[in-house]
Order: C-alpha cells, then structure tokens, then sequence
C-alpha cells in the first residue's frame, strides 16, 4: 500500500479513538507521525496501540486527558489521538485498472449526492463488512474524507477504496464498458432486492435522503431496486437502505459460494 509521501501541500490531521488510531496503524494506507496517548489509562487496545507504535518507531507523547480535550476541542478521544497525514482518494483509473485484472465477483458503491457524515461513515462499514472493493464519490456536493468520518466508521475508513469521480454519468459509462451492470437503490422500484439475481460485477448506487438518486444517473442504471417493506413504511435513511442491499448481494454470493476473499487492504 502506498503511503504518501511528506512532501505535501496539506496540513496532517488528528485522528482519535481507539478503533480509528488502531485501523490507521493496521492498514498503512497514511503515514502515522505522532501517537498522544492518556497518561494511566489500562484499556488493553491503548496498550495494543503502544505496541504497534514502538514496533514501528512512531513516536509516542504520554499526555493528559485535558491536553488531549484542548487539542480537539472535545472529549472523544478514547485516551488516544494520531497525528497522521490526510487520507488520499485514489484515482479512477485504479478501479478501472482493478477491474480488468479481477477475477470472480466485483462490487462497487456509488454514493450520489450524499453530504451527511453520518450516513457515510455507516456506509464505509457496510460495504468493509460486505465485500465492496470500493466507494466512488462526484468530486463537487458530496461527502469527503475527514478526521470525523474516520472516527465514526469506527476506522473501516481506512481500509477501503475511495475515489473521486468529475462526472459520475462519464464514470458509470466507463464502468459498463468494463462489464459492470448498474443497479440504482429507489423505493419506487419494481424490482426488490429479495428477487434480483446479481451479476458478477455490481455497481450499487446510493443517492442522498430525500432527493435520492438523480435524474441523469437514475437513467444510466440498468436497473432499480427497492426493499420490500410492510405497508405504511416507505422510505429507510439511505445509509440502512444501501446497508441492506449490500447485505443481501453479500448473503446471495455467500450461498453460491461466490465471495470474494478477504481484502488486504
């Protein structure tokens, strides 16, 4: 994995918590420069934390809780923050390249238009925990990569794939041509998830809530489809919708033996 160089135009970043401190450590997707640590706390992931630092030579600062409160403004640190250069999305053209060399089953999540933190770190965790080898998001009005989103997918952040994308249309054209088929998540559809038969190579688009997908992607997706739901109920906040599609195209490749193994990312 590639870790970006120190000759940047960027600011690093503080990232807290023990999950997203320890994800950042595992993965080697950024290089971590500082570990601020709380001075006596004996939780065992601080301990692991430690460990993994000093195997690495990263430095390690033992502070207190209220250093740590007055350098992020707040109390979710866990007792532990990195220092560590910004999570860098990765070209389109790796997916493409990705693509052509995969073999077997191939997800990938777009996510049109959505801007809440929230929804896109749930998002991050679900697609880590159901085989998607990427997220691809439009450069402009969209959600990006930050020190809360790496907290709140509680690190998974760190181990996927996301891309930034000019033109999503360009991007879903780009991806048909290299055998993907296009499956848009609308309430509206015909078509549920408990009927579809997924093929090999996936591209779930998720819109933002409310709006949903828009017009001009909507009409590039092969297909559309819903979850089924009991009368009365007729929209999910878009991160349990994309969830649960992820998970049943997941639970379908599982059955036919059809999962990808684990990434190493």
């Amino acid at each position: 994995m590639h870790v970006p160089s120190r000759q940047q135009t960027v600011a690093d970043e503080h990232i807290y918590g023990v999950h997203a401190v320890l994800a950042a450590l595992q993965a080697g997707q950024r290089r971590v420069e500082k570990i601020l640590c709380e001075v006596r706390r004996g939780d065992a992931r601080l301990r692991r934390i430690i460990e993994l630092a000093s195997c690495r030579e990263i430095p390690i600062e033992m502070v207190s809780n209220g250093q740590l409160q007055r350098l992020l403004g707040h109390a979710q640190h866990q007792g532990v923050v990195a220092v560590v250069t910004p999570l860098g999305y990765h070209p389109f053209a790796a997916v493409l390249a990705s693509l052509a060399q995969a073999m077997g089953p191939y997800t990938l999540l777009l996510l049109d238009g959505v801007t809440d933190v929230g929804n896109f770190a749930t998002l991050i965790r679900s697609a880590a925990a159901f085989g998607v080898e990427a997220i691809l998001l439009p450069r402009h009005r969209s959600v990006g990569l930050t020190p809360v989103v790496a907290k709140r997918s509680t690190g998974a952040v760190e181990r996927m794939m996301v891309v930034q994308v000019v033109n999503v249309v360009h991007a879903l054209e780009d991806l048909k041509r290299a055998g993907c088929w296009i499956y848009g998540a609308d309430a509206g559809a015909a078509l549920t998830v408990a009927e579809v038969q997924w093929p090999e190579r996936v591209v779930l688009v998720v819109g933002a809530e409310g709006r949903g997908i828009r017009r001009l992607v909507r009409v590039h997706c092969d297909t559309l489809v819903r979850i089924p739901m009991r009368a009365g109920i007729d929209s999910l906040n878009t991160a349990v919708a994309g969830s649960i599609i992820l998970s049943s195209l997941w639970a379908q490749r599982i059955a036919s033996n059809q999962a990808p193994p684990p990434s190493c990312r």
